[in-house]
Parts: C-alpha cells; sequence; structure tokens
C-alpha cells in the first residue's frame, strides 16, 4: 500500500536542516516600511486605531471649555450643588458614600444612605441639601453672587517660595489613633431634616439696638472695657443642670455647631473636642480657640509667615475679635430686655466686666437614619446666643473689617458714595466661612435678623484707630439662600460625625478630637485619651 504523501521532496540528509535559504517571491513583504518601537511600548499603541478620533475629539472639547470659560466665571457658588468642587484630587477607597449622584439644591428631601468611615462601617444620613423655605424677602434683603476667590480652601500659595504649610490648630499626640478621614466632597452630600425644635431655657439680658450706623455716617470705633464672654458646653452651669435631669444626651454651642456644619467651607485649621462621660456627650472648644479669621477663603490668605507684620494672620484675627466686640457695644442702648431668667450665667466666671447678652437654650430632635425606625430620635440641646433686640426682634450683630485700606476702595469714601451691596459680595467671596457661621448660628438661635457692620482702620498702618462706615441688615434665612447655605446639610454633617464618633468610642466615657487639616480638604477624627488636654 503507497505511502498516504509524497516522500520525495524531502532535502537529503547533506542539505542542513531549517528554512530554506532563499525565500520565495509570493512569501516576500514588498513595500513594507520598517517601523521602529521600543521593547517598554504598551501593545495597545501597536494598533490605536481611535487615535485619530480621540484627538479630534479633545480638540472639540477644549474649543467648547474656551467657549465656556470666556462666557462666566470657572468657579461656581458654594452649596450642594457644587459638591464636585470640593473633592479631593485623589479618591480615598476606604471611604465612600452609596449615593454619589449631586442632589439639586432646591428640593426639599430626606434620603437615606450609608456612609463609610476609616476602617470600619456604620449607617448615616446623606442626600443633597435640602433648602429650607425662604420667608418674604424684606426691603433690606440683597441678592448676591457669591462665587469664592480661587483658592476658596485651604491650599497655601505653592508658587511663593516663602510659603509654608500651615501648622495645625493643635498638636497632635503620639497616643492619638486616627478613626476617619472625611473629605469635604462627602460632607456635601448629608441631608437631615430637623422638623422639631423647641426651647428649653433662657437666661441673660440684651440691650436694644441703635440703627444709626444704618444711615452710613462715619463715626470712630470706640474701644469698650467689657466683653462677651461665654465658657465651652461641658463647663456651662446651665448644661450641666439640664444634663443631669436627663433632658438630653448630646450637648453643643451654636459657635461650635456652626464650625461643624460650615467646614467644607473652611480653609484655616480648627478643631473641636468631644467626650463623653457617663452616658452625656459634649462638644467642647478649647480656650482662646474661637478668634475670628480674616479673607480665609482668598488665593493668598493672610499667613504668619512674618510675625512682625501687622497683617499677619494672628494679628488680624486678634485684630477682627476686638472690632466685633466693640462694635457691638456700639449698637447698643440703654434700654433692655430680659429673658425668662435675667441673670448671666457666666458672670463669675470671667474677671472682666460683660456686655449683656443673651442665652436661648434650644432643643433639637434629630430623626434615626431610617424614617421607618422605631429608634428613638437623638436629643440635643444647643446653647444660642443673642446680643440685640429691635422692636421684638431678635438679633445678631457682627463686623466685618477692611485693613487693606487704599484710596481706590477705602469704605470711608465707597460705602456711603455707592452701592453697599458690591462690597458686601466682595466680602461674601474672602469671608465665606465667617459669614456661613454667623447665618448658621443666627438660624439655629431662631433669630429674626443679622446686622452686619463695616469697620475699617483710619490709615492702614494704624491697627488701634478705626471707623465705623455703616452697617447692613439681613433676614438670615434670605441672605442663606443667597450663599447656598443649608441647615439641613449642617445637621447631616452632625449627625454623621455623631455616628462616627459613637460607633468608635462604644458605650463607656471616651474623648474624640475632630481636627480641620489646613493643608487639604478633610476632617480627621483622633480617638485620644480621657485625659487630653487636662
Amino acid at each position: 500500500m503507497p505511502a498516504p504523501f509524497d516522500l520525495s521532496k524531502l532535502p537529503s540528509i547533506q542539505e542542513p536542516w531549517g528554512p530554506m535559504s532563499t525565500i520565495p517571491e509570493s512569501l516576500r513583504f514588498n513595500d513594507v516600511p520598517y517601523a521602529p518601537f521600543s521593547k517598554s511600548d504598551k501593545l495597545g499603541k501597536a494598533a490605536d486605531w481611535q487615535q485619530a478620533k480621540e484627538e479630534e475629539q479633545l480638540k472639540q472639547q477644549q474649543q467648547k471649555n474656551q467657549n465656556q470659560k470666556n462666557k462666566r466665571d470657572q468657579y461656581h457658588a458654594y452649596g450642594a450643588s457644587a459638591a464636585k468642587l470640593f473633592g479631593a484630587e485623589t479618591e480615598q477607597e476606604e471611604f465612600s458614600i452609596v449615593d454619589n449622584s449631586a442632589t439639586p439644591v432646591n428640593k426639599q428631601q430626606t434620603t437615606q444612605t450609608t456612609v463609610l468611615r476609616g476602617r470600619k462601617q456604620r449607617g448615616g444620613p446623606s442626600g443633597g441639601a435640602g433648602a429650607a423655605r425662604q420667608p418674604a424677602k424684606s426691603g433690606n434683603d440683597r441678592q448676591f453672587n457669591s462665587r469664592p476667590q480661587h483658592n476658596r480652601y485651604n491650599r497655601y500659595n505653592k508658587e511663593d517660595p516663602n510659603a509654608k504649610a500651615k501648622e495645625p490648630s493643635v498638636t497632635i499626640g503620639a497616643a492619638w489613633r486616627i478613626v476617619s478621614e472625611i473629605e469635604y466632597n462627602k460632607l456635601t452630600k448629608l441631608n437631615v431634616d430637623v422638623k422639631q425644635v423647641s426651647d428649653v431655657t433662657s437666661y441673660g439680658t440684651v440691650n436694644t439696638y441703635n440703627k444709626k450706623f444704618e444711615l452710613f455716617k462715619n463715626e470712630l470705633l470706640k474701644p469698650t472695657s467689657k466683653t462677651t464672654f461665654s465658657t465651652t458646653t461641658s463647663q456651662d452651669p446651665v448644661i450641666k443642670k439640664l444634663a443631669s435631669s436627663g433632658k438630653a444626651t448630646v450637648f453643643a454651642t451654636d459657635a461650635i455647631l456652626a464650625q461643624l456644619m460650615c467646614a467644607a467651607r473652611s480653609s484655616n485649621g480648627w478643631d473641636i473636642v468631644v467626650s463623653k462621660k457617663n452616658g452625656v456627650i459634649s462638644f467642647d472648644k478649647r480656650d482662646n480657640s474661637d478668634m475670628l479669621d480674616v479673607d480665609e477663603n482668598t488665593y493668598n490668605s493672610p499667613n504668619d509667615n512674618n510675625e512682625a507684620d501687622i497683617n499677619s494672620a494672628s494679628k488680624l484675627s486678634a485684630e477682627a475679635t476686638a472690632i466685633n466686640k466693640d462694635f457691638l457695644a456700639a449698637t447698643l442702648e440703654s434700654h433692655i430686655h430680659k429673658f425668662e431668667h435675667p441673670e448671666n450665667p457666666f458672670s463669675g466666671a470671667s474677671s472682666e466686666p460683660l456686655l449683656n447678652r443673651g442665652y436661648k437654650y434650644r432643643k433639637f430632635s434629630i430623626p434615626p437614619n431610617n424614617k421607618d425606625s422605631e429608634e428613638p430620635p437623638l436629643e440635643m440641646i444647643v446653647r444660642c446666643s443673642v446680643d440685640s433686640i429691635q422692636k421684638g426682634k431678635l438679633l445678631s450683630i457682627n463686623a466685618l473689617n477692611q485693613y487693606n485700606v487704599v484710596p481706590s476702595n477705602d469704605w470711608k469714601t465707597k460705602l456711603g458714595a455707592g452701592p453697599s451691596g458690591v462690597i458686601f459680595a466682595e466680602e461674601l467671596k474672602k469671608n465665606n466661612n465667617k459669614i456661613s457661621k454667623w447665618i448658621t448660628k443666627a438660624m439655629l438661635g431662631g433669630l429674626d435678623l443679622i446686622k452686619i457692620g463695616f469697620v475699617t482702620r483710619h490709615t492702614a498702618k494704624d491697627i488701634n484707630k478705626h471707623v465705623i462706615t455703616g452697617a447692613l441688615s439681613y433676614t438670615p434665612q434670605v441672605l442663606a439662600s443667597q450663599i447656598k447655605l443649608s441647615l439641613n446639610n449642617g445637621w447631616g454633617v452632625v449627625k454623621s460625625l455623631i455616628d462616627i464618633i459613637e460607633h468608635e468610642g462604644g458605650e463607656g466615657d471616651y474623648k474624640f478630637v475632630i481636627l480641620k487639616d489646613p493643608n487639604a480638604q478633610k476632617l480627621n477624627v483622633y480617638k485620644v485619651p480621657l485625659d487630653a488636654f487636662e
């Protein structure tokens, strides 16, 4: 039987084994150019058929962005609708939020989500920052574009060779253990609607308000020998009494809650101490940590690189704090209004005479994460300050100060001669966090009006002589709507921080520190020893 294949064409044993010495013409690669390559090249680059198409799409997108840039400012106003502006450059895999879609600001809703923190997980509130119902606008309410300055948060100017990273507000101890890192873009998506609010008690006395400065007539600011003093939460004698009687489980002050609620607008470093003792949770501030910042939300915000500079951050802060107190004293008349308990609960805690002030202790019932849950609401009592009264309306009185006085922008001549709203809109950009905290405090206290004064140096180099150039009046809710400030979002931040701390702290006593990183857009939560700061 013959073989199924032909063996006659096999090479002889004398010829070498392998390919033929010549390549047949039919197998030659005619007219194929040689393309050099590197072994490090990615395989995908050898057949990137989409390159031309992608280059064209990129060119079209760049042209579109350029057109949009020419039409409007690329930096949007603050608020939950601009949550992506608050995000850090990189996302942490260990911290995420289930609902990553931005919720429109104009919808009132409370949604539930799960907030993941640090290394562990616990349910928390979430959603867009619901806009509170806005009252009718009064004649003094004005529309403002509160777009922030280019570096509206906490980046120091890396292009400045003399610039340096900002120091944290407190030294981190060796025994401190970080339990959570929360980026700003997570904070802006939280939402809790706190509807149940009641006044528990009130203390103090306030003077009536003199609106002469609203006529915009320059007047020298007179320093006052009196001061404003309010002790921290855990040392408040009224709060101690309310805690011992079981009126609530969580206690704080309006200034502390405003700091937390407006955290995503802050740039400079700060810290809040949270402790639990005998089942009572207190939010506290350390001594001398409640100074006012100046131009915090500007690109080149004041720093302390030069301690001799009268415009250093610390000296401007001390100047602004003194101006705020002196302006309050300058607006008060002799007639007084007494609250339920006329005595000042802090009169014995200060060596200096105190300005008259009122204090409302208000209870807020924070609903559980799941609205269908049978879990009772979290009861929190907040001490809220009242500065003055005008025809039965409770007031918050604050002052903005100008230090870089130049002839082209001198408040002494510009405020009285032109529209004051333009100057205030500029201040909203430079001091967005400070003004937001003033508004938040007023809304927490149920106050009717915010009075904002404008105080400038008599000359740019004189830090001891100031001039009151005018004052404006606003309702807190309308002003909050103009800068996209949501109290529901603020309550979401506070509730989530409480959930994190309670989960990490356990049933017994504990102490935590919420620390704002001055060089990053995030909050760090540390568990610290019980004897820290003592």
